[in-house]
Parts: structure tokens; sequence; C-alpha cells
């Protein structure tokens, strides 16, 4: 009896250590942020826009890095980005909640370069259902200053010379945010918003929701930005994220670059937590895509 006992007590010793060790290590990497860099060639690209650095940011969740999160906006900086993007969700869709954090940011952000911000699911809460969460997105969109670009399901174009390409920001339906479903994006769902894709050209989306990749690439989208699986969480070696935020375990999609019909999605860990304030082995990521023109013959 008392062998049993001690094992017990032993067992349960070597659970708290490794549960404090997790906690500490999570703590730790909450507040480092990690530069991940990606190089996207495609014969699409105009020869203007060889070399051409997107900084990608998402998930913010009212996170700071520091004062006024100098740190975030420092570490962008140093990017020297031609344009920034960002996916949603860096506010918080609670409700009553401050606003002010993610409109400094972006605020910040277009002073280093260019912002295009799209919706997130948290943006997108507090937008549609207004006698839930009141004035808030009001409030949120009148402390943006004008020249942070907003793509609410709507397309822009960024010019070099005399080429240009194209960005489109993507805001999904809130049904195809649902936990515990697996619900498929409705047919024409794309062309009814952005109309046919000139594949003549090289498209970006700016879409929250990477569950979705092969209907943007199927619609035309050569590029594709996403956040919202914050990287899955928790991260196993050689298995990827553990926990989307539909609740699927080990989702398809969780962090990094996938490729689908020679087209291609940078899916970012994102900046910050929400439901599950918990990040191992996934520090919080800015994404720098560099594109590259490639000839046609090689």
């Amino acid at each position: 009896m008392n062998l049993c006992l001690n094992i017990l007590e032993i067992l349960c010793i070597i659970f708290v250590v490794i549960l404090l060790f997790v906690i500490i290590i999570s703590f730790i990497e909450n507040h480092i942020i990690k530069i991940t860099s990606y190089v996207i060639e495609d014969k699409k690209i105009p020869k203007e826009f060889d070399g051409f650095v997107i900084a990608h940011l998402t998930d913010l969740h009212n996170t700071s890095f520091g004062n006024n999160n100098e740190k975030l906006i420092d570490k962008v900086r140093k990017l020297s980005p031609d344009i920034i993007v960002v996916t949603g969700d860096m506010l918080v869709g609670h409700k009553n909640t401050d606003v002010t954090v993610a409109a400094n940011v972006l605020n910040e952000l277009t002073l280093v370069a260019p912002t295009y911000f799209s919706m997130g699911n948290h943006e997108l809460r507090i937008s549609r259902y207004l006698d839930t969460y009141g004035s808030m997105w009001d409030i949120f969109l009148k402390q943006l200053l004008p020249e942070v670009n907003l793509l609410f399901d709507e397309k822009t174009t960024v010019s070099r010379n005399d080429s240009h390409i194209n960005l489109f920001g993507v805001t999904l339906n809130p049904k195809l945010y649902t936990r515990l479903k697996d619900i498929r994006m409705p047919k024409k769902h794309l062309s009814k918003r952005f109309g046919c894709c000139n594949n003549d050209d090289f498209n970006i989306f700016l879409a929250h929701n990477p569950e979705y990749f092969k209907d943007y690439a199927a619609w035309g989208a050569d590029l594709t930005f996403a956040g919202h699986v914050h990287g899955g969480i928790v991260r196993i070696p050689f298995l990827g994220g553990v926990i989307s935020p539909k609740l699927k375990l080990f989702p398809e999609y969780d962090k990094g670059l996938f490729e689908h019909s020679n087209k291609y999605m940078v899916l970012s860990g994102g900046l910050g937590n929400h439901t599950i304030k918990v990040r191992v082995n996934n520090h919080p990521e800015i994404v720098k895509v560099t594109l590259k023109h490639t000839d046609e013959t090689t």
C-alpha cells in the first residue's frame, strides 16, 4: 500500500514539474516574436515586382509587445517591406472590449509601408451583430487613420511602373467559421463577390480562414495569406499543430507554406492568443514573403 502511494506521489510530482515547465516555456515563447521568410516564384509576377517584399501580420488579439507595441512595429520596420498585409483578428470580439490596441498597431504600420487590412472572424462578429456588440465596430473604424486600406470583400491594385498585382480582401460568411462542423464553401461564393478571375494577373487573397484554401485557388488566387489557426496552439515535432479553432485535432492547415495546383498559401501562426491562452513550440510570428519573377522558359 505504501509502495503504491509512493509511486502515485512520484507521478504527481512529475506531472506538476512537467506542467510548470510547459507554463514557463509558453510564457517565454509568448513574448518572443519570430520572423519566418518565404520566397514565392511565379512567371505571373511582373518583372517590376521581382524582389517585392510583403510583411504579413495576423491574430494579434489585443496583445502588446512592448510599450504601444513598439517591439512589434520595430520588427516589421526592419523587414523594409514594400507593403504590409494584415489578415484579421487584430482585436478581440468580446462585448465592451477595448479596440485601441488593434487600431494603434494598424495606424503605426501605415508609417512603415502601405497597409492593407482584411477581416477575421472577430472583426466580422462585432461588425455584424450590433445588438450584442453595440458601437464597438464604429469606434474601431473611427480610430483608424485613412491610410489604413480596408479590404472588406474588396479588390485593389498595387502598381509599379506600368505593372500591377491585385489584392483581394475576403470576408467570409460567419457560418464558415462554425465549430465542430465541416461546412463547404457555397458554389460561386467568391465569384459573386469578385466576379471572374483575370488569370493573366498575379492575384493575392487576404483570407483569414485557411480551411478554404482550395476554393481560393480554384477561383484563381495565386497566393493566399491566412491566419486563424494560431499554428495549432501546441506544435508537436513531425506532427504539427494539435488543434484548430474548429476544435479539429491535427488540422490539415496549421502553419507554414502550402501548395495546391501551383497556387500557394502562406499560413501564419499569428501573434496573440484568444480562447486558449497558451503556445508551446509555437512562437508569435511575423511572416516575410519575397516575390520573385521567373521566366516561362525556366
